[in-house]
């Protein structure tokens, strides 16, 4: 269903409608506290055991059903609260891992308790020649590969860029798998204008280690403004898991998740905002919100989001329509 307010230039894109065929997951009961039980996930990696940040993890319902969604944080946790009696499993998926499912958890009742944690290893992809990509064992850097390293850092620090980018390629050259030096090669040619190559650095260097922050960063900026939002949204995932106060990050984050049709994720992180350090300069999150809604019968919903925005942001470019669709929405 399309609205009148699918309109939001705001994060330097334009909106698209989002997928109304998106299915919506089913919402856990808001029952009394009684009998309501706290799951804990911890996700490492299989290899290493090293926290798995930027996964998803699915609560299945004991129909088979997506009970809640969260996303793992820094230290690869998530934590579902409210979760009433039954027999449910957690699905952890995401980029460069196998998607691993737990054995039943049984909670409320005799059998489960108020507080259950759940620790699930999940295994990396391997690639079409058999090796394994992501954040394996920690490699064993060849010496010449660590003293171009250190020389091209010096030279970054003295901003002499050319000088720098050819340390690093010769430490690559000489260990193919340096993560560090991949994402420092990426550094060094944004500097040199050079965004084709920077982003084939942090492309191979997230391959090697999906936890490098800056080269995340860096391509889900280079994927969402080029409106790439399928291609933008593991690596903001994965942003937001390592700076989950980022009112900036989460807002990015949430558009994407709109426009890839992820309206109930969309929700999640798009209310998050408000709460957060800075949150006015992002007050179209309300505006993301308000779009995810559409369509749901929730217009008192809707209304006030839009009322909450133009609090925030009573002369922004956007004020304007938002009142025209607030008038029209009251008018109803």
């Amino acid at each position: 269903m399309r609205s009148s307010h699918i309109w939001l230039p705001t994060l330097a894109v334009a909106f698209l409608s989002a997928a109304s065929a998106a299915q919506q997951p089913t919402t856990m009961s808001s029952g009394s506290s009684a009998g309501m039980t706290t799951i804990t996930v911890r996700v490492t990696y299989q290899r290493n055991h090293r926290p798995a940040p930027g996964l998803r993890v699915e609560l299945i319902s004991p129909f088979g059903g997506v009970a809640d969604i969260r996303t793992t944080d820094g230290n690869g946790g998530a934590t579902f609260d409210g979760v009433s009696s039954g027999r449910y499993q957690v699905r952890v998926s995401g980029p460069d891992v196998e998607t691993t499912t737990s054995e039943p958890i049984e909670t409320g009742g005799s059998q489960g308790g108020p507080y259950i944690t759940e620790s699930i290893q999940v295994r990396l992809t391997e690639t079409a020649g058999g090796e394994v990509s992501g954040p394996a064992l920690a490699p064993i850097v060849p010496e010449a590969a660590k003293q171009e390293f250190k020389l091209g850092s010096k030279e970054m620090d003295k901003k002499r860029w050319q000088e720098a980018k050819d340390h690093f390629q010769k430490a690559i050259a000489a260990f193919p798998k340096y993560a560090e030096a991949l994402n420092n090669l990426g550094l060094v040619e944004i500097q040199l204008k050079d965004g084709k190559d920077a982003v084939e650095a942090f492309r191979t260097a997230t391959q090697i280690d999906p936890t490098l922050q800056q080269a995340n960063l860096y391509l889900g900026q280079f994927y969402y403004e080029n409106l790439r939002y399928k291609e933008a949204e593991p690596y903001l995932l994965r942003a937001a898991a390592d700076r989950p106060k980022s009112a900036q990050i989460l807002t990015a984050l949430a558009n994407v998740e709109l426009q890839n049709g992820e309206t109930a994720l969309a929700l999640t992180n798009a209310r998050k905002v408000p709460s957060l350090a800075n949150h006015k300069q992002f007050a179209v999150s309300h505006l993301i919100v308000a779009q995810a809604l559409t369509g749901r019968g929730q217009d008192d919903e809707i209304a006030k989001e839009y009322e909450e925005y133009l609090k925030e942001a009573p002369d922004s470019s956007l004020a304007p329509r938002v009142k025209d669709a607030l008038a029209k929405l009251k008018s109803k």
